[in-house]
Parts: structure tokens; C-alpha cells; sequence
């Protein structure tokens, strides 16, 4: 199932998704055909019985309107019914005002048919089946503050005309004997007709409405995947346009002083000014696509020489070998990171860029002096390096990965701790068709 959000993004629709909703809609359909089946036998018991009925009371014209006036409202219970029961489709309403407008269109007419067997002993309490159908039937339909107060409320009632017809007509039948029914005793109808109706109706709905349920969740997690993964390009985008703006703005101003005394060196600034440019629209378009990957020993040669083109003495020490995998990614991340956030915020002197791996681990250290004297004690320049969405964007990184990461002043340094298993696996939310349908 596609589903559109901004900039295009969507899932796409796998034969999986596409098998999922035939179900779901196949399924819709049988329970619906069920219930439309129960429906139609049950409003077929009452049609018999009412004919019968009419028949054993004579042949007047009285006993004729009596019985057309029942019949036309069996029919209007029916069409009704049967008209309203398609907003099954949307499961069991958990909320919202009582729709009494649906309540009154649903429940009049077999209200009136139900009264209508105190008109007439023969009949018996056959025109009780439709209101009982009809009362389960809107239980169906209402919110739940107002379901269940309905549905006893309707038994109530059920029982109170039952109890007026008894009294009405003491020894009259509870039900028109059919053909078929021979033998079988009234109250064992009234049993079975009080206890499969509303287990039926009700139960059929609440089944259902699990199953709309579930499809809601299916749904919401698809969202959450795709916002997710839209959360994750945010990310990466604000760090590779950090890290070159800085560096693109670094150079320039560099070119900007030497173009008075050193046209040849602002000509090379320039000229790097350009690359980066370059550089940061390919790995923008990467990053959108899904296929970025990180050059580890890439990024300690541009962090090395950024810093040294500011006027940093930037050190490096344990890179005897390329990281592969999850931890040159994420360790890529934490260098651009560290690295812009020393141009931007640190009137550093000197740098430090340390890797250290232990077999299980590899734990990378970036140092750097240059803190301002407030930033010792909690200052507000520490607090915007901590607070960064940079750096806190890097925590969330290395924590998916099962590793830890502290950033914080020490003294007049600032140190960023970023450790990393050997053996993790990248955790992504969403599977990468999802980057690859996105263009830049």
C-alpha cells in the first residue's frame, strides 16, 4: 500500500501488501455476507410467522389492513437494516456523540411491529424478532459510552412486551407453530432466537473491528517507519551541509585575506572553495538516494586538513588500518561532527584525533583546547555544545549501535567519546527501497 507524504516519499507496494489487502477486504465481505444471511432468515422466520398468523385470525378486512400494516413494517426494518449495517466497514465506533438519528431510523419501525403483536394472539411474539435484531444492530453502530446502555436498555424492552403480551393474552402461543417446528416447545425458540442474535451480530462486529484495528496499526507503523527514515535523512543532511558550509565559509574567508597579498594561494582557496561546493551536492544526492557510505580514512584526511587550513594543529594518532562495516560510518559521522563543531564554537589552537581498537571495540577520541574560561562551570557556551542537534543526533547514532558517547568540557579542553562494537550492524528503521524511491 502507497502512501504519500511530503517530497515525494512513499512505500512501495509489495506483492506481500497487495495479497494483505485482498484479504482484508475478502474478509470484509464474508462477514458482511454473514450477517446479511442472519438478516435475511431471521426476517424470513418472521414473514412466516406473521402469514400464519394472519391467516388463523380470519379473512376480514380488519385482520387484512392488521396484516399488511406488519408486513409493510417488516419491510422497512429490513431495508433499513440492511442499508446501515455497510458502516460495519468501519469497525466498532469507540467515541463520539450517539448518532440518535440512526438510533430512531434503525429502531422505530421494529419497535412498532413489536407492539403490534399485542394486536393479535395468533401471531404470537414473532414481530419480537426484528426490534431484538434491531437493537443488537445499533448496539453495533453506537460509540461506547452509549452501546451498552442501548443494548439493555433493548432487553428491557423486549421483556417488558413480552411480559404484556403474556398477560394480554395468557394462553396464547409464544410462536406460530411451523411445519418445521412441530415438537418443539416455545420457550426453546425464545431461548435460542435471544442468545444467537446478539452473539451473532455483536460478535461478527467486535471480530471485525479487531481486524480493522489491526490494519490501522499495520498502517501507522508503515507512517512511522517512513517518518522515521525521513527523521535519519534530516540527520545526515544537516551534517554534511554543516561540516562543508563551514568549510566552504573557512576557505572563502581565507581567500578573502590572502587575495590582496597572495593572489596565487586565494586562487587555491577558491579553487578548494569549489570542490567542496562539488562535494557537498554529490554526497547530498547520496544521502537522498540511500547509497551514501562513509570513507573513514576520507574523512580523518579532510578533518586534518580543515583544521590545519584554520590554523589548528591538528595531531592524529592509531589509524594503521580502514574501518569497514557500521563503526566507519558511524566514526565518520562523529570526526564531521567533532570537527565542525571546533571551527564554529572553539577558539581552538590544537587537535587531537585518537582511535584506539581493543578487538571487541574501537573507541575514537576528538580533543581540542580553546574553551572559553565560562564554559568550565556549566557555562552557556558548553550548554550549546551539548545541546546541539549535532550532538545529539551523534548519541542517538552510536546508542542504536550499542555504544556510548559522552561530549563535555575538561578543564580548558572539550572531549568527544564515541565507542562503537566491532561487529555492529547499522539499525535502520525502514528497509532501503524506501532511501532508493527518493530522489534528491
Amino acid at each position: 500500500m502507497s502512501l504519500p507524504y511530503a517530497g515525494a516519499m512513499t512505500l512501495p507496494s509489495t506483492m506481500s501488501e497487495r495479497n494483505s489487502r485482498r484479504a482484508f477486504h475478502t474478509f470484509w465481505w464474508w462477514t458482511w455476507a454473514s450477517l446479511i444471511f442472519l438478516y435475511a432468515v431471521m426476517y424470513f422466520v418472521t414473514f412466516a410467522h406473521l402469514v400464519i398468523g394472519n391467516e388463523a385470525a380470519g379473512d376480514g378486512t380488519a385482520v387484512r389492513v392488521y396484516g399488511t400494516v406488519q408486513l409493510v413494517l417488516l419491510v422497512v426494518s429490513a431495508l433499513t437494516t440492511f442499508k446501515t449495517s455497510l458502516r460495519f466497514r468501519s469497525g466498532w465506533p469507540d467515541d463520539g456523540p450517539t448518532p440518535w438519528h440512526t438510533v430512531a431510523a434503525v429502531g422505530v419501525a421494529p419497535l412498532l411491529l413489536a407492539l403490534s403483536s399485542w394486536g393479535n394472539d395468533d401471531g404470537g411474539l414473532a414481530p419480537l424478532l426484528p426490534f431484538w435484531l434491531a437493537v443488537s444492530h445499533i448496539a453495533g453502530l453506537l460509540p461506547k459510552p452509549g452501546r451498552w446502555r442501548l443494548f439493555w436498555a433493548g432487553l428491557a424492552l423486549v421483556v417488558a412486551i413480552a411480559a404484556v403480551f403474556r398477560i394480554l393474552y395468557p394462553g396464547a402461543a409464544w410462536w406460530v407453530e411451523l411445519e418445521s417446528t412441530r415438537g418443539t416447545s416455545d420457550s426453546l425458540f425464545a431461548i435460542t432466537y435471544g442468545i444467537l442474535i446478539p452473539a451473532v451480530v455483536l460478535g461478527s462486529v467486535w471480530w471485525w473491528d479487531a481486524i480493522v484495528r489491526l490494519q490501522r496499526g499495520r498502517a501507522a507503523e508503515r507512517e512511522l517507519a517512513v517518518a522515521r527514515e525521513r527523521l535519519r535523512i534530516a540527520a545526515d543532511l544537516h551534517d554534511i551541509q554543516g561540516h562543508h558550509l563551514q568549510v566552504i565559509a573557512l576557505q572563502a574567508e581565507l581567500a578573502e585575506r590572502l587575495v590582496q597579498r597572495d593572489p596565487a594561494g586565494a586562487l587555491e582557496q577558491i579553487g578548494k572553495v569549489r570542490l567542496a561546493a562539488s562535494e557537498a551536492m554529490g554526497e547530498t544526492r547520496a544521502v537522498v538516494s540511500g547509497l551514501r557510505q562513509v570513507g573513514f580514512a576520507t574523512e580523518v584526511e579532510n578533518a586534518a586538513d580543515v583544521l590545519g587550513a584554520a590554523g589548528i594543529d591538528c595531531t592524529v594518532h592509531g589509524w594503521g588500518h580502514e574501518l569497514t562495516g557500521a563503526p566507519r560510518e558511524a566514526l565518520g559521522w562523529v570526526i564531521r561532527e567533532a570537527s565542525t563543531n571546533i571551527l564554529r564554537h572553539a577558539q581552538a589552537t590544537r587537535a587531537e584525533l585518537k582511535l584506539v581498537e581493543t578487538g571487541e571495540d574501537v573507541t575514537l577520541t576528538v580533543t581540542n583546547d580553546g574553551v572559553a574560561p565560562r564554559a568550565s562551570g556549566n557555562s552557556e557556551s558548553e550548554a550549546d555544545d551539548m545541546d546541539s542537534s549535532g550532538l545529539l543526533g551523534l548519541r542517538r547514532r552510536i546508542e542504536q549501535l550499542g555504544g556510548r558517547f559522552e561530549a563535555g568540557a575538561r578543564g580548558d579542553e572539550f572531549v568527544v567519546t564515541a565507542t562503537v562494537p566491532v561487529e555492529a550492524v547499522a539499525a535502520r528503521s525502514v528497509e532501503s527501497a524506501v532511501g532508493r524511491g527518493v530522489q534528491a
